[in-house]
């Protein structure tokens, strides 16, 4: 389970290996002990991955920069991600659908961590990274799952492996005709 891995590996603060370098700075998880009641009441449909992490946890700070607090990525509780959700849709229409959901957010800048959630799309719940200039078409879809996604993050130490140069290649293949890896997607991927 990634949330048992990150909790066991990462709970104190510890160096990273950043595409085969020694990350300046020591990184961290740290999760909210009780999880998230998911019984609140919202228009989207949520993937089941997103809704087991947080049966588990109701936010996250995962790989977080010990020093300054400019490396991270925040995963939010429902009611913080509702909210981010509105204020994107609100702020950039013309490139958030009703159907999104901001799950996270990234420290040090502005991109987000955003969930598909219409369920009669094929991508329903691939993750996206929103970023904060690009068009929607120019975001980067670099995972099928979050728990995929989890997966992905925690074997890359909190690396942003879908950029360029990243490990996982130059530009994360997804969206292309190329498959992803399978990490096993589900519970067992939480």
């Amino acid at each position: 389970m990634a949330i048992e891995l990150l909790k066991a590996e990462w709970g104190r603060p510890r160096d990273a290996l950043h595409r085969g370098r020694r990350c300046p700075f020591s990184l961290a998880c740290r999760f909210a002990v009780e999880p998230m009641d998911v019984s609140v009441r919202h228009s989207l449909e949520l993937p089941d991955s997103v809704l087991e992490f947080w049966r588990i946890t109701r936010h996250a700070v995962l790989f977080e920069d010990q020093d300054y607090g400019q490396w991270g990525l925040e995963i939010l509780g429902l009611t913080e991600a509702l909210q981010a959700t509105t204020r994107q849709r609100v702020a950039r229409p013309q490139d958030f659908t009703a159907c999104d959901l901001v799950l996270g957010r990234f420290l040090g800048d502005s991109d987000l961590l955003v969930i598909a959630c219409d369920p009669d799309r094929s991508n329903f719940g691939s993750v996206m990274i929103g970023l904060p200039i690009d068009r929607r078409s120019s975001w980067p879809t670099v995972a099928s799952s979050f728990g995929e996604f989890l997966l992905r993050f925690v074997e890359a130490q909190g690396d942003k492996y879908w950029e360029a140069g990243g490990q996982w290649g130059q530009i994360c293949p997804f969206g292309s005709a190329a498959k992803p890896p399978v990490f096993g997607i589900g519970s067992t991927a939480l």
